[in-house]
């Protein structure tokens, strides 16, 4: 699995080396000395070296990490402050995905959690406790990941963590290594060389709660990945940065 690398310029000069050879294989194959053949080799030459041009015009280097680790900030910490601000105290409850396939997030304002989550609703008030109940940020990179990467949440746990290390370090390429694996009931997720700790740095910076209340794309998409393959619901237990590191524990919500 492996996000798409390569730019609409990088494509056509690849398409145009192809083109190149093509023809001069043909050339060569042909071996007729005549006016054709010389066209064929003229064409493969005029090809390579378009090709060669466009590759010197691509680019494909990614942007910076520490920026890149700074665009979902804004979003993580104001919506944590405003669901603080309603009163909610609890922490987020990531849920398995629903019949249409969206994740979801309930977030108690104490401790107990409404059993009956209707659809269509971002409050939820009842005799067994109220809650808010939004998107995990991470919702639309799941979608992606799904709909075009052929991404499949296992439900052995083996294959759970493999699939969580292979979506971090080969999908998303945001650590240099990812090891997984479930320490009883809770996940314990560590990514090394994490490259999106300057985001992880100004989350922690406003409030750690942001963490465990609302979680960042990253951690909440470790969440919403374990809550799928293990059919029930999970909440961040844990999100621990360290130097150029970053430790995750994920446990089960109930």
């Amino acid at each position: 699995m492996k996000l798409s690398g390569t730019n609409d310029t990088t494509r056509a000069a690849l398409l145009l080396l192809g083109a190149a050879a093509a023809a001069l294989i043909l050339a060569a194959l042909t071996g007729r000395g005549d006016l054709t053949s010389a066209t064929l080799v003229l064409a493969g030459f005029g090809s390579f070296i378009a090709g060669v041009f466009l590759l010197t015009l691509s680019k494909d280097e990614p942007m910076d990490p520490e920026i890149a680790a700074l665009l979902p900030v804004g979003g993580t910490v104001d919506v944590a402050t405003l669901i603080a601000d309603l009163g909610v105290q609890g922490d987020a409850q990531f849920l398995p995905p629903r019949e249409d396939g969206s994740a979801m997030q309930v977030i108690p304002v104490s401790g107990r959690v409404p059993t009956d989550i209707p659809e269509g609703t971002s409050y939820i008030t009842g005799i067994e406790g109220d809650a808010v109940v939004i998107r995990p940020l991470c919702a639309p990179l799941l979608s992606y990941l799904k709909n075009y990467c052929s991404f499949e949440v296992p439900s052995d746990p083996d294959r759970l963590c493999e699939a969580i290390a292979e979506v971090c370090a080969d999908a998303l390429e945001i650590a240099d290594s990812v090891a997984a694996s479930f320490d009883g009931e809770n996940l314990v997720v560590d990514l090394k060389g994490f490259s999106l700790g300057a985001g992880c740095a100004a989350v922690r910076a406003a409030s750690p709660r942001c963490c465990t209340m609302v979680g960042c794309p990253v951690c909440s998409l470790v969440a919403c990945i374990m809550a799928e393959g293990t059919g029930r619901p999970a909440r961040i237990a844990s999100a621990s940065p360290a130097g150029s590191d970053l430790h995750i524990i994920i446990e089960p919500a109930a």
